[in-house]
């Protein structure tokens, strides 16, 4: 599970142990599965993924898409070939 990134910037603490992490790289964004930064416990050595802030349009959203509406008491046509 990615950890949350903190308000300051700073590399987040190692959820195990509290320890300070350092940056090992990023994993780009490939379909779907967003930008990853991964983190490595110093103490622990535990890996952390952290996903940072997106700014998006506020209008469009790429993760949310609306239902389809369908109109009551319609049918939909069978498939020919």
């Amino acid at each position: 599970m990615p950890a949350v990134p903190s308000e300051a910037g700073l590399p987040p603490r190692c959820e195990s142990c509290g320890a300070g992490t350092a940056r090992l790289g990023k994993l780009p964004p490939i379909g779907l599965r967003p930008l990853l930064y991964v983190y490595k416990c110093s103490s622990c050595n535990q890996i952390t993924s952290v996903e940072p802030e997106r700014h998006d349009s506020p209008t469009i959203s790429p993760t949310l898409t609306p239902p389809m509406a369908t109109q009551p008491g319609s049918k939909k046509a069978p498939h020919t070939v």
